[in-house]
């Protein structure tokens, strides 16, 4: 792998080296040069300067060298970046003159030395401002051209979380002036990227600035004694950004490579030559570390119903086979019950019965487990799913609003449930719909009713009602029961409950029983009353508006208010309104708002039953006209004719019109007069519409009332138009239920927070339920057709939506959309009907074209041949897009149209009206057109069954195929009559092409669903519609498809019906053709005589015989012809050594190879073949070989002689691989061949290999048995050629000591206590990968993968004599037990231990092991090869560490440091996932268990970040604290020390002195009754704990203070264990062991840190705050 990956980034910087060289011969390339070398070229400290300064600095110049060099000036307002240029002074200084020959000083006349002047330069420097490109304008310079990069790159947002993640420093985007894409702050230590870029770009450069993080951090290089140019800088960081680009899949090469060559110094590459080793591995690394964190965020929660399938899955590798009921049955189990426990044990029990062939047993525990799971209240929805909702207690249990409404309509309380964990009152049946979570019903109530179910239930327990009951409304039953009368709930119960109060009514279900007697006479009543009703309405109305319009004049004046609504009835009665409307008309010239309107419609509602009164009452002649105003949408028939309201179950009633008009009854006014008048000369005080049809005419002639309904013909009757509409006891259909507008992906539909249900969905709809995520399941991310966990809400679709092959679509940020308003489902029918039947106009916008994702909008409109044809621009692209054109109806015409209406769209509209009307082509030369292949369907049978039934017999695709070919046989049967009718005639072939796409079955279906569907419509013949009755099998009902509903013109498909039909006649006269095949036959096994042979009369059975038969019998499957002309018979697939192979013998006999053989049984024997499952066992030279289909492709093993594994896997085949291609790869890989194979028994091989591995695991028991202790002990020694590293050279354990004296006098005295250099590296690095937080397994994986031998090995391949009591065999690996044993020597800290052992007596040999408390030790015996510090930390990370993070080589840097503030207990990590991106988290194990405890859900990603930034501040802090106290010179090291522990004892007395007050003053407040005995005895002791442990602590001070005396001690040692992590970037395992005792997690905003050395941390910068404090100014300046 680390060669493949090195061989990949090579080739990728070559390529780059390539790339830069060619930018080299561009002509761009002299220009820039030129300009480039007028730039002065900065020393590394100003460069560093400048990069703190201004991070995106590019170009920099003084003031006037822009000016005067390059013609650009300096923006005004902008600040200067400050740099250090040279100021050199000379001076003139009097010196000896020195010979320059001979060095010596030159003497005057007078033997004085010779003086003489001379001038020196002085190096000094001065501040200077440059300025960047980005803060000037002017001339523009020439360039490299870099391209930006604008393409879309594969799980662009988890790749750059993974990138956040592997950064060193944080990331973080945003606005950046000028031109950069980004930076990187030497000072802020962050990377700041441009927000504003494409997806590529921002990977890119998000990896250049982490390149430059890693590489060239100031600090680091410092540090590392590096030196680099900006050259060097950016070839490297860019360089490294272009490979591992291009390692990921994204090509930067447009970018990349000029933006390297315009950082080069030269042609010849220097600085990418010289870094190129540099590139590849930060290279490399950065994509291990990429892939591991991609791998982290990948992983996802376990799920109720993903651990059953866990459990499953697991059961079914132990070769126990759940069939499909057993499995679903355990998967719902843990939904419904979410009980982990439970559903283990049905898992363990159900694998149990069926491993044991109980049958018995096994329908007992599914019986048990379907009775739990159906004796939940609510089958729609399970305890996990309330349980993630929020709601964690048991003493309720969950309902989905279909089934509170359910169990509120059968009268039981039903309780609203909260996210936060907490229950509502009960809830009435409008609190029921407003609430958009779950409910509950108790847990005792449902008990109850659950006993009550199966009758076990006392007849004394109620009261039991004499008389018969019937059905009312909750308005009937509050009103009734106002009256007194007896009020009943109803109850699943044999009899009803009574009702003892009126809240039960106000807050319970919308229907209520009581005695049909009862009822009876309240009927009675309200029928002699019925005329008064509406008055009495109006009286009540009335009274209640005086009331609420002025309170006081009304209590002042209305001493009893019924008396008052009395005395309003009589008044309206009587006629005598006048009074009341004057005093509303008032009300509303003087009121305003909400008091006007009502007034007014007041006055309305007056003059209406003023006016319907006179014309009812019968005194005399008058006619009123009834329009439809109020439109009830359940009965919204107006316009509409009888017929229409009969056929949808309505019935006309006064309930849904208005009186618009009343006027005197003449003889003149028949109905037709009426008619006439209201529709011609409508009178002028007349306001409603002509008179239509659905409008109703009262007549009263004096003697009688006749109400007449305006039909499409004449009138018609209506003798019940005044009765009281029946009650509909039906629940409110989904038709009127407001929900919430939608767009998923561009296609309208509407949103519901409940489960909606199949059979709910009106027809032309299309549901789907949301999957909400595991984090957060009210959150959509997901589109299923189903979803039983995490059901987030269910939608209603216009369109159906392709959820592709794994039947399910993701939502992203961008799939679902909120577009605004509240429809009824009615009102969103009607209006996609409006839409889908709406021609487009020029103003038309959001249209969605075929074939084309986005929607659109008209720019343009023609018309051609009488047709309209519109030009439509993309809305989201603009001009960005090419534009298409469609049709009228949107139908697309043309696409790829840059400029209009051209020549493309030209003959687009030619191919458009030809296609639409062949007859009318031009006789010219037409051009060929390729026709789209046909496939032919004719074979394939319609389904008539439910998919209830084909769920249940596993049928489903077939169901689903039939269905998708019943709407393209529509299609096809749509464009035969449109293609074969030239306006008066259907063509003689009109059917053909359906019936040979289709068959004659499939097609006539559809025509007879069709005509069943439109059955009112007289355009069909009366015999084609009996015809279709007796045809056609389908749904009927609310459960039509109109997909299938053919939609050409009645009296054309009539004929085409016709025409279909008569051929139908004629191929049913026909006679059938005589099959080829008589028979089937299957012979069991040819090598047996007789044959026993089985014939079969069609090829299923035949081929189910034939597979049952073992593969290692010699087996054939064989076909009888019929007799005419001659019989015969012939084997087409026969068992060749094991492998079914099809016998080709029928092509050479004669007849034989004919169409029936080959497509009737070849082909459906070989396809049969392909799908089968495969188990088949050979013997071969030296063992034994299986083979057998899986289910990733095919799972194979090899044994020795005695039946022993010797190796085995599974091959990952895509697609179909036959099992003989298979079996010759395996054994060529292990040197055998097909040829030398045996076919043996399956069972023979699997039962050998069960016996011989039970046979070697009783051995195994029996020699352990034989190993018994004895009770005496003895000493034992060993001899080490290393003492350091025993198992490093020769060795030999458990001797006795003249053994011990005898071996180690016969080793050279040389090769004694020599430390194995190469031994003692593997050592060290075995550590070192521990500290960094690699798991025991992954350390002994790496040095396998390695090649490192194991110690044993190592001897062996040394020539050492080797002698051990743990020895294995040969050929030994590194394993998890080796590492450990490594890790846990500490002899390699120099520490020499003796006497682990112990014999049991001098007899006897055996030895056994001595507790670690009785060992001989010998401290620094020899040289250590690991740090006592560095041991001691591993033994900690051993107890810690549990296991490695799935994915990664490592520990998470935190594992084991975590725990829970409340409960103690240690945090657990998980990742969840939430609209496609994956988090992780931290929460208490507690809570995970169901302790009791809260969540304290912690994001991983900002505690390591606060962790980070704690350990920076506090070793900031205390590198600080060092530096002040240093210089500042208080003390020496010792009195620091000293005066620290003099702190940490003052601090304790202080603590000591508070709780001592706080015990006395506890023991005030119990004599002052202010605490009770409990709560004294209670803090009494917490406060004596508290001071003893204070007690404790001083006095363990006082002592460490005494030896800090007694030894001089200095600073303290830890201080540099905490500075070396001074410029710390990431987080790792190391440093959390070294610096972190345990973090407690209060909650996902606040963690407590216990550093290690707390207390010494406390007194060290309490000391550094409190000088800091008095020299704060000293501080500064320094």
């Amino acid at each position: 792998m680390a060669d493949k990956r090195a061989d990949q980034l090579k080739e990728i910087t070559e390529r780059l080296e390539q790339g830069v060289k060619d930018i080299f011969t561009s002509e761009m390339y002299t220009k820039y040069l030129l300009t480039m070398s007028k730039f002065h070229n900065y020393s590394f400290n100003n460069t560093l300067l400048i990069a703190m300064q201004r991070p995106d600095a590019t170009l920099v110049a003084g003031y006037n060298a822009w000016k005067n060099k390059f013609n650009r000036y300096v923006k005004k307002g902008e600040k200067g970046i400050q740099i250090i240029a040279p100021a050199p002074v000379k001076e003139r200084e009097e010196r000896e003159k020195i010979d320059k020959d001979t060095g010596l000083t030159v003497l005057n006349e007078s033997g004085e030395p010779e003086i003489e002047v001379v001038e020196r330069v002085i190096p000094r420097f001065r501040v200077t401002t440059v300025f960047d490109y980005a803060q000037t304008d002017g001339e523009p310079l020439p360039t490299l051209e870099v391209n930006e990069l604008t393409a879309r790159v594969k799980d662009y947002t988890l790749l750059k979380e993974a990138i956040e993640q592997v950064s060193p420093v944080p990331i973080r985007f945003g606005e950046i002036e000028g031109n950069a894409k980004g930076y990187y702050s030497h000072v802020d230590k962050e990377i700041c990227v441009r927000a504003d870029m494409g997806e590529s770009q921002t990977i890119k450069t998000m990896i250049h600035e982490v390149a430059h993080a890693m590489l060239h951090d100031s600090d680091q290089m410092k540090q590392r004694g590096e030196e680099k140019d900006q050259l060097t800088k950016e070839t490297e960081a860019e360089s490294i950004a272009f490979t591992v680009c291009s390692a990921l899949g994204v090509d930067t090469s447009d970018y990349s490579f000029p933006y390297v060559a315009s950082w080069a110094s030269g042609k010849e590459l220097k600085e990418l030559k010289d870094s190129m080793d540099t590139i590849r591995l930060t290279a490399a690394d950065f994509l291990e570390k990429l892939e591991t964190a991609v791998a982290e965020r990948s992983v996802e929660r376990m799920t109720a119903m993903e651990y059953a399938e866990k459990l499953i899955a697991d059961k079914e590798r132990d070769k126990t086979v759940f069939d499909n009921s057993q499995r679903n049955l355990i998967v719902n189990f843990a939904y419904k019950l979410d009980d982990r426990a439970a559903t283990e044990e049905l898992a363990n029990n159900l694998a149990a019965a069926v491993a044991a062939e109980n049958t018995e047993e096994i329908n007992r525990l599914m019986w048990e487990a379907e009775e739990k799971i159906e004796s939940l209240p609510d089958g729609m929805i399970g305890l996990s799913e309330m349980h993630e909702y929020g709601y964690l207690k048991d003493d309720v249990l969950p309902l989905t609003k279909e089934g509170a409404r359910e169990w509120h309509r059968l009268g039981e309380r039903i309780y609203p449930l909260f996210q936060d964990g907490t229950a509502g009152d009960f809830a009435s049946q409008e609190e029921i719909e407003q609430h958009d979570g779950i409910f509950g019903i108790k847990a005792d109530a449902w008990s109850a009713i659950l006993l009550e179910k199966n009758e076990e239930y006392l007849e004394d327990e109620y009261s039991r009602p004499d008389a018969a009951l019937t059905v009312i409304s909750r308005e009937q039953a509050l009103r009734l029961f106002d009256e007194g009368k007896q009020i009943y709930l109803i109850r699943i119960s044999p009899w009803p409950v009574l009702v003892t109060g009126r809240e039960e009514i106000e807050r319970g279900s919308d229907y209520f029983q009581i005695a049909k007697e009862d009822l009876e006479k309240d009927k009675q009543k309200t029928m002699e009353n019925g005329e008064k009703a509406p008055v009495e309405k109006l009286a009540v109305d009335l009274d209640d508006f005086a009331f609420d319009f002025d309170f006081y004049h009304y209590k002042d004046s209305v001493e009893d208010r019924e008396q008052a609504v009395e005395a309003l009835k009589e008044q309206i009665q009587a006629g005598d309104v006048q009074p009341i409307r004057e005093w509303l008309q008032a009300a509303v010239e003087e009121s305003e708002g909400e008091s006007a309107e009502k007034a007014a419609e007041l006055i309305t509602r007056l003059d209406a039953l003023v006016k319907e009164q006179k014309l009812l009452s019968g005194r005399e002649k008058q006619f009123g006209i009834y329009q439809i105003t109020a439109r009830d949408p359940e009965h919204d028939y107006r316009f509409m004719n009888l017929d229409f309201v009969k056929r949808h179950g309505m019935e006309v009633n006064r309930a849904d019109y208005e009186l618009v008009y009343t006027e005197p009854l003449t003889e003149k006014d028949t109905l037709e007069a009426i008619y006439e008048r209201f529709n011609i000369q409508r009178p002028t005080d007349f306001t409603g519409h002509s008179l239509s049809v659905s409008d109703v005419v009262v007549l009263n002639d004096g003697k009688s009332i006749k109400a007449c309904y305006v039909d499409s013909i004449g009138f018609a009757e209506l003798p019940d138009f005044f009765k009281e509409r029946k009650m509909d006891l039906k629940k409110e259909t989904i038709l009127d239920e407001q929900l919430q507008e939608i767009e998923i992906f561009d296609k309208p539909g509407l949103f519901s927070n409940s489960r909606l249900r199949d059979e709910d969905v009106p027809d032309g709809l299309y549901r789907y339920d949301l999957r909400g995520s595991d984090y957060d399941p009210g959150q959509p991310i997901l589109v299923e057709k189903t979803v039983i966990v995490n059901h987030a809400a269910s939608v209603l679709m216009a369109e159906e939506l392709d959820l592709g092959a794994d039947g399910r679509l993701e939502l992203g940020e961008e799939g679902l959309n909120f577009t605004g308003g509240l429809l009824t489902v009615r009102e969103f029918m009607k209006e996609q009907e409006e839409k889908n039947n709406g021609l487009l106009h020029g103003d038309s916008d959001h249209i969605t074209v075929e074939g084309h994702v986005g929607t659109w909008y008209v720019v343009d409109e023609t018309e051609v041949g009488g047709e309209k044809f519109f030009l439509l621009e993309h809305e989201e692209y603009g001009d960005e897009a090419a534009c298409v054109a469609v049709n009228e109806q949107g139908k697309l015409v043309a696409e790829d149209l840059w400029n209009g209406f051209d020549e493309d769209f030209q003959d687009a509209v030619k191919e458009y009206f030809a296609e639409k009307n062949p007859a009318s082509q031009k006789e010219e030369q037409a051009v060929p057109v390729v026709e789209k292949s046909r496939t032919d369907d004719s074979d394939v049978p319609v389904y008539y069954e439910s998919f209830g039934y084909a769920a249940e017999n596993g049928e489903v695709d077939l169901y689903r195929i039939s269905r998708q070919l019943n709407e393209e046989c529509r299609n096809a049967i749509e464009e035969a009559i449109a293609d074969n009718f030239d306006g008066m005639n259907l063509a003689d072939d009109a059917t053909k092409s359906v019936v040979e796409q289709f068959g004659m079955e499939r097609m006539g279906y559809i025509l007879a669903y069709t005509l069943n569907y439109n059955n009112h419509d007289g355009r069909y013949s009366h015999s084609n519609k009996e015809w279709a009755d007796t045809t056609c099998k389908g749904e009927r009902g609310s459960n039509i498809r109109t997909d299938w509903i053919v939609r050409s013109h009645p009296t054309v498909l009539n004929g085409f019906v016709d025409m279909y039909r008569k051929e139908l006649a004629a191929e049913q006269q026909r006679e059938p053709e005589k099959p080829f095949v008589q028979q089937f036959y299957v012979v069991t096994d040819l090598q047996t005589n007789p044959m026993k042979i089985e014939k079969f009369g069609n090829l299923d059975d035949a081929m189910s015989c034939y597979q049952q038969v073992p593969n290692f019998h010699l087996k054939a499957l064989g076909v009888e012809k019929t007799p005419d002309p001659l019989p015969g018979s012939l084997d087409i697939v026969q068992c060749k050594n094991g492998i079914d192979t099809i016998v080709e013998d029928y092509k050479k006999v004669p007849g034989w190879d004919n169409p029936y053989i080959q497509n009737h049984v070849v082909a459906l024997v070989a396809e049969a073949l392909k799908v089968q499952d495969v188990a088949v066992a050979y013997e071969i030279n030296d063992g034994y070989f299986n083979i057998q289909t899986s289910e990733d492709g095919y799972d194979y093993t090899l044994y020795n002689k005695d039946f022993t594994v010797m190796d085995g896997g599974i091959i990952e085949v895509d697609g179909y691989r036959p099992v003989q291609e298979m079996m010759e790869e395996v054994l060529a890989e292990h040197g055998h061949s097909v040829s030398e194979c045996g076919v043996i028994s399956t069972a023979y091989l699997q039962e050998q290999s069960y016996r011989a591995e039970t046979q070697r695991a009783e051995a195994m028991k029996e020699k352990l048995a034989a190993e018994k202790p004895a009770p005496e002990a003895n000493i034992s020694f060993y001899v080490a050629e290393c003492a350091e590293f025993p198992v490093m050279g020769e060795f030999h354990d458990n001797l006795t000591l003249e053994q011990a004296l005898e071996i180690y006098d016969k080793i050279p005295a040389e090769r004694m206590n020599g430390i194995d250099e190469y031994a003692a590296g593997i050592v060290q690095e075995i550590f070192k990968q521990k500290l960094n937080g690699m798991s025991s397994q992954r350390i002994a994986s790496h040095l396998n993968e390695l090649g490192v031998l194991p110690p044993n090995e190592y001897k062996r391949a040394n020539g050492f004599n080797y002698t051990c009591g743990f020895q294995a065999g040969l050929n030994q690996k590194w394993t998890v037990v080796s590492v450990n044993r490594i890790l846990k020597n500490e002899s390699y800290t120099g520490t020499l231990i003796q006497g682990k052992r112990r014999k049991i007596n001098y007899k006897v040999k055996k030895s056994h092991d001595v507790g670690s408390e009785n060992w001989i030790r010998v401290e620094d015996a020899h040289d250590a090869i690991i740090s006592k510090g560095e041991f001691q930390q591993v033994q900690q990370l051993l107890e810690l560490d549990t296991r490695t993070a799935p994915s990664q080589t490592t520990v998470y840097p935190l594992s084991g440091f975590l725990r829970c503030a409340d409960c103690g207990q240690n945090m657990i990590r998980r990742t969840v996932t939430k609209n496609g991106k994956k988090y992780q988290y931290y929460h208490c194990s507690t809570y995970k268990n169901g302790g009791g405890c809260t969540p304290h859900m912690i994001n991983s990603e900002k505690l390591t970040e606060s962790v980070l930034a704690a350990i920076r501040h506090q070793v900031t802090l205390l590198v600080e604290a060092e530096k002040v106290l240093s210089n500042a010179e208080l003390a020496s090291g010792e009195q620091i020390g000293i005066k620290i522990l003099d702190s940490q004892i003052t601090a304790l007395e202080a603590e000591l002195e508070r709780y001592s007050n706080l015990k006395i003053r506890l023991y005030q407040d119990l004599c002052d009754d202010v605490v009770s005995r409990e709560e004294y005895g209670e803090m009494n002791t917490r406060f004596a704990q508290k001071i003893k442990e204070a007690q404790d602590k001083i006095q363990e001070i006082r002592e460490k203070k005494q030896e800090a005396l007694k030894h001089d001690t200095l600073l303290p040692t830890w201080l540099e264990e905490f500075k070396q992590y001074e410029h710390i970037k990431t987080l790792e395992r190391r440093v959390v062991v070294e610096l972190i005792d345990h973090i407690d997690v209060h909650s996902k905003t606040e963690i407590e840190i216990h550093f290690c050395f707390e207390d010494e941390l406390h007194s060290i910068t309490e000391k550094f705050m409190e000088y800091q404090a008095h020299h704060g100014n000293e501080v500064a300046e320094e």
